[in-house]
């Protein structure tokens, strides 16, 4: 089942979580549970998404990173992914802990998400 059949994605959405105002590369949220009015001058959501997906780029350095997941966490997000193109490796951040996924099919528990590695970075 395609996550697009189970989820709304969405690209650099600005987030206001408790006042912490942060853009996510991608995020994820159960169907119809945000309402997002891209008409309205309100450009900024305050309901925590499910996932968040977070990609560095070559020029990033992780710690930021690590440190901006450590808060979505905070701020009630079920679940992080960290994903490093370069070396192909995604990590999974959400309540126990972290793990690092570097080939075949990635399961993240947390959310209900499947994801094929290969497929992934190809």
């Amino acid at each position: 089942m395609p996550l697009s059949s189970r989820f709304t994605i969405h690209q650099q959405l600005s987030l206001n979580l408790n006042g912490w105002q942060t853009i996510p590369d991608i995020c994820l949220y159960p169907k119809g549970v945000l309402k997002v009015d891209w008409d309205s001058d309100e450009d900024e959501v305050d309901i925590p998404p499910l996932l968040v997906i977070e990609i560095l780029s070559p020029k990033q350095n992780l710690q930021p990173l690590v440190d901006k997941i450590r808060e979505y966490l905070r701020q009630a997000v079920k679940s992080c992914w960290l994903v490093e193109p370069a070396t192909e490796v995604v990590t999974i951040f959400n309540a126990a802990g972290k793990r690092a996924h570097t080939s075949g099919v990635m399961r993240d528990e947390a959310v209900g998400v499947e994801i094929s590695l290969p497929e992934l970075f190809a």
